[in-house]
């Protein structure tokens, strides 16, 4: 499996390697982009070099596929999106996000997303995409909700992070559901 390139609009999505590290590094530094994470804020650039071996041992495994996020014109990557968790047997996964917050409120990952989803209906064959949302994270819901996912509950104590246990709003989009040709 191989993280091919995927473009929509301004934006282009490829794969991530060694280039990305500063950036990679800028990006989870930033505190407001790990909030919400079970990650803590990078301190050390080595993290970067480390988080770039984690999404290549996923996608070698087939359990995971991440892109670097890039609006046209300039390869710098800006956030990151993918998928993990992929579960081939079952035909689902679980869609993961981020975005350095100069970026935020521009349609940016709304676009991204859009293009991730129709990559994983249309080319992986996926019947269900879903995601994990700490309930204070609302402008990730809204973003979910734009895209059509369907808020199922809430998983409480879902996660352990930063020293607690975390619930988490689970959303889910199933392929019969998506709209290929919806416009933002």
């Amino acid at each position: 499996m191989e993280v091919p390139a995927l473009t929509t609009g301004n934006i282009s999505l490829r794969p991530i390697d060694e280039k990305d590290i500063a950036a990679l590094f800028s990006l989870f530094s930033h505190e407001k982009v790990v909030r919400f994470m079970d990650i803590e804020r990078f301190v050390n650039v080595s993290e970067a070099v480390q988080l770039i071996t984690f999404f290549r041992d996923k996608l070698t495994s087939g359990e995971g596929m991440r892109w670097a996020i890039t609006t046209n014109g300039r390869d710098e990557l800006i956030g990151t999106c993918g998928f993990h968790h992929i579960n081939r047997t079952h035909y689902k996964m679980e869609l993961g996000y981020d975005l350095l917050p100069a970026y935020w409120g521009k349609g940016i990952m709304t676009n991204s997303i859009h293009r991730l989803l129709q990559y994983g209906f249309e080319e992986l064959q996926m019947n269900r995409i879903e995601a994990y949302v700490d309930p204070g994270n609302t402008l990730s819901s809204q973003l979910l909700q734009r895209l059509g996912f369907e808020q199922e509950g809430k998983v409480r104590q879902a996660f352990f992070q930063k020293g607690r246990f975390v619930d988490a709003f689970i959303y889910s989009l199933l392929q019969k559901d998506y709209k290929y040709d919806m416009q933002f």
